[in-house]
């Protein structure tokens, strides 16, 4: 099962004020069976968890048609051609046609659609710090399991690792073989390889900067863990041109390797909101990545 149909499963178990692992893994198996049936990649379940969450809010007691039509408007956003009868005939046959059509309209109505796709952003780098904190939180089920993918669904992966030695790179190769991976061995040379990257049309997927590098081009102001994530405020401004990846497919996830993870995502929260994407405890570097690569998958 994809990491962000257990990652949907969370969510809206949490929205639903019932985050037990029933209703985790009824929703989750509900979003695998959508996510086969209707070839939906990552983009297209952020895109469904972005607008439907706000429906699930509205219609708890109908969670159920609310994330239908979170499908419905996420594959509509992103693609032609998609119809109310592919829900029927993909997902479920559970409402007819005509209710489909009137929930749709009411959800259509209450939607923000203003500054859609910044919020894309902040969906997916949601749902995949659930992801990761499910995993860490609960070994996942053989039934849930974060670890199928579509036959046809595209997987080779732009990695850029910034580090200062090469273990992180060797963890990256171990759970991607086939992955294209970049190295830097400063924050200076990854801006200016994001760059010449940006220019020549290049994507790079995911975005991993190891946090020991960060601790030693601070070293001489002898600064601790959570003085230097301060100091890394700027890091996507740093390392993303300002007119680059207006579209949401072409974002990275800018993920920190850190030892204090724990102590900068409770500082995130506080500040209310984090320039990084996710942070990712050191230790569980191995099992978190196969998770977080799944998710930049397009």
């Amino acid at each position: 099962m994809h990491s962000l149909a257990v990652a949907t499963g969370v969510a809206i178990a949490r929205l639903l004020g019932r985050p037990s692992s029933e209703t985790i893994g009824t929703v989750a198996a509900l979003v695998e069976r959508e996510r086969l049936g209707l070839v939906m990649g990552p983009s297209e379940l952020t895109a469904a968890m972005m607008f439907a969450q706000p429906l699930v809010k509205a219609w708890p007691e109908h969670w159920l048609l609310a994330y239908l039509m979170g499908v419905d408007l996420g594959m509509k956003y992103l693609h032609d051609g998609f119809y109310l009868s592919d829900i029927i005939n993909f997902v479920t046959d559970g409402f007819t046609l005509k209710q489909l059509k009137q929930v749709e309209h009411q959800a259509f109505m209450i939607t923000e659609w203003t500054g859609i796709h910044l919020r894309f952003f902040s969906f997916r780098n949601a749902l995949a710090s659930v992801a990761a904190e499910y995993a860490l939180l609960v070994p996942p089920r053989p039934d849930i399991s974060p670890n199928c993918v579509l036959e046809d669904e595209h997987t080779k992966l732009h990695i850029l690792v910034v580090e200062s030695c090469c273990d992180l790179r060797e963890r990256v190769r171990v759970a991607d073989a086939e992955a294209s991976i970049s190295t830097c061995s400063s924050l200076v040379a990854a801006t200016q390889l994001m760059r010449q990257y940006y220019h020549e049309g290049t994507r790079v997927n995911l975005l991993c900067i190891d946090s020991a590098l960060l601790e030693n081009e601070h070293a001489a102001d002898e600064s601790t863990s959570m003085e230097v994530f301060a100091r890394a405020q700027c890091l996507p401004q740093q390392l993303e041109p300002k007119d680059a990846f207006s579209f949401f497919a072409c974002k990275p996830l800018l993920v920190i390797i850190s030892t204090v993870a724990e102590q900068v995502t409770f500082s995130c929260s506080t500040q209310g909101r984090s320039t990084w994407d996710c942070v990712v405890p050191a230790r569980m570097t191995s099992q978190l990545l196969p998770i977080l690569m799944s998710i930049c998958e397009v």
